[in-house]
């Protein structure tokens, strides 16, 4: 059976739901969160994986010695990562902590059509993201006092 097309209420929660959980670290990586189009369509998404695993190190966990800012300044990308598996990640065979090599090995084995799905996903997610990240700070201006 066919898996059904992507509802665009679907990726607004999903974006949304992850986003409001880095709201205390909003002014480290707003600023970023809308450079992901750009990037992807500048060098690709296997490029983009490995940036928005930047601060990882193998085996899941944050390197220390990195500036805690840095890390933080790629949360959007993280979460564009994360939705993007959470969508196509058991068609595709993508895990969002797949290494960087790992997931260069699957997506050069993806159909040319599936590599295409994959990077017009990425590109919508990322429009999404830039969306709730302008809401997100729409809501947090209105409640701060002149």
């Amino acid at each position: 059976m066919p898996r059904k097309p992507v509802e665009t209420y679907e990726l607004d929660r999903e974006v949304f739901q992850r986003l409001k959980q880095g709201k205390d670290t909003f002014d480290d990586w707003q600023g970023a969160a809308s450079g992901i189009a750009d990037y992807v369509a500048s060098w690709g998404v296997e490029r983009f994986w490995a940036m928005s695993r930047s601060p990882i190190l193998r085996g899941g966990e944050t390197s220390k010695e990195k500036d805690e800012n840095e890390g933080r300044r790629y949360f959007a990308w993280g979460v564009a990562r994360e939705v993007l598996c959470k969508i196509v990640g058991n068609d595709l065979r993508i895990c969002q902590n797949m290494t960087t090599e790992e997931f260069q090995n699957r997506f050069r084995d993806l159909e040319f059509n599936q590599q295409v799905l994959l990077t017009d996903l990425l590109m919508e997610i990322s429009e999404t993201i830039q969306f709730w990240t302008m809401r997100l700070k729409d809501a947090r201006e209105s409640t701060i006092e002149p």
